[in-house]
């Protein structure tokens, strides 16, 4: 089985706090922090990992918090690589986070796979009082009510959900019930999508650099726990971090051919194995 494999940004934060991205490190400047999604397709499947958000009211709070922006709606980010929201036949969403999970209901033909925790746990936080909002800060909050009303799997731990893609839990890092997706191809092997227990490369290479990994910041769960889950993610992918894809780090432009549009918007295209056309040059090839 191949897969052609693209991430597509959406929006991004010219100037984003490092200290938001790496747990106790405050003295690291800022980053240009990308908002992004991925896309998959096969002979006959197109499959989203995660979704993005299109809300004018986040678009100018992030806007006025952090200075220079800018913002599409997914659905049209897509229409850059020929795809229209009706040919999207699954979302597999990482985590329930508005801007991975806040544009699912554009792809109303989509089977959507969540891990059951991640859904379970975000019900019972939002049932406690008030004080706790903190665990809630950052959820999609009508994302377990539209599940109800469409076809989507509660996943209970790892699952294939079609040849070659597999979801991998990462309970406990970066929300209750993240996940990874990896996807195999017989032509050029394993690339995993990170969701956001990967904010930038430098989580797994080093600030400086060295290998020492740098736990996430704005985590629900523990350094401990993504420590160990960093480690385990590296040797699965026998130390090649080029083979984990962020949805948050603008080296992706860097390491793949990738184009940029007049908005300053990139798309990066992963792997073609797939047999899929380039889509790089209907934009400008990025620096």
């Amino acid at each position: 089985m191949n897969w052609s494999i693209w991430i597509l940004e959406y929006g991004y934060v010219a100037r984003f706090p490092a200290s938001n991205l790496f747990a106790a490190q405050p003295n690291e400047g800022h980053r240009r922090m990308p908002y992004c999604f991925g896309l998959l397709r096969s002979a006959d499947r197109c499959v989203l990992v995660d979704t993005g958000f299109a809300d004018k009211a986040i678009h100018d709070r992030l806007t006025a918090k952090y200075g220079e922006t800018s913002w599409r709606d997914p659905v049209d980010v897509l229409a850059r690589v020929g795809v229209r929201p009706e040919e999207v036949d699954t979302v597999l969403l990482t985590h329930n986070h508005f801007d991975h999970a806040g544009r699912v209901d554009a792809f109303g033909a989509a089977h959507v796979h969540i891990q059951r925790r991640e859904i379970e746990s975000y019900l019972a936080a939002a049932a406690r009082p008030a004080r706790f909002e903190f665990l809630t800060r950052s959820c999609q909050a009508d994302l377990p009510q539209l599940l109800a009303t469409r076809p989507a799997t509660l996943v209970d731990g790892a699952a294939q959900v079609a040849d070659g893609v597999e979801l991998r839990p990462a309970h406990d890092t970066h929300t209750a019930g993240s996940q990874l997706v990896a996807v195999t191809n017989d032509a050029d092997g394993t690339w995993v999508f990170a969701g956001d227990n990967v904010y930038s490369y430098e989580n797994l290479e080093g600030i400086r650099g060295d290998g020492v990994l740098a736990p996430i910041s704005l985590t629900t769960g523990s350094a401990a726990a993504w420590l160990d889950f960093a480690d385990e993610l590296l040797a699965g992918v026998g130390g090649d971090t080029r083979r984990i894809l962020p949805f948050h780090e603008s080296a992706v432009w860097d390491r793949f051919p990738s184009a940029v549009f007049d908005d300053g918007l990139h798309v990066a295209e992963v792997s073609l194995a797939g047999g899929h056309p380039s889509v790089v040059n209907a934009g400008r090839r990025a620096p």
